[in-house]
C-alpha cells in the first residue's frame, strides 16, 4: 500500500525543497483532489523541523513529512494535511 497526503480542510499545502517554511517551494498543492504519495507504505517523517503555522488561526507545530512530487523529494507540514493510504 502507498500512504500520501493531501489537503485538510480545503486549504492549500506547500511542498518545500527541506523541512522549514524558509526551504525553496518546489509546489503549491491548490486542487483539493490532488493526492501526493510519500514514496513508501508509510510517510517518513521529520518532527524536527522548522516551526509553521498551517494558516491564519490554524494549527502549528514543527513536524514534517517526506513527500515526492514531478520526481522531486520534499517535504509537507504533517498538520497542514491530511495523511492516510492512496
Amino acid at each position: 500500500m502507498q500512504a500520501g497526503v493531501w489537503q485538510k480542510d480545503g486549504h492549500d499545502f506547500t511542498i518545500r525543497a527541506a523541512a522549514s517554511t524558509s526551504a525553496s517551494k518546489i509546489a503549491t498543492v491548490k486542487d483539493p483532489r490532488t493526492k501526493v504519495p510519500c514514496g513508501a507504505s508509510r510517510c517518513t517523517r521529520n518532527n524536527n523541523g522548522g516551526k509553521y503555522t498551517c494558516w491564519s488561526g490554524g494549527p502549528t507545530d514543527n513536524d514534517w513529512l517526506k513527500v515526492r512530487w514531478a520526481g522531486k523529494t520534499g517535504w509537507v507540514a504533517a498538520l497542514c494535511v491530511d495523511v492516510g493510504r492512496l
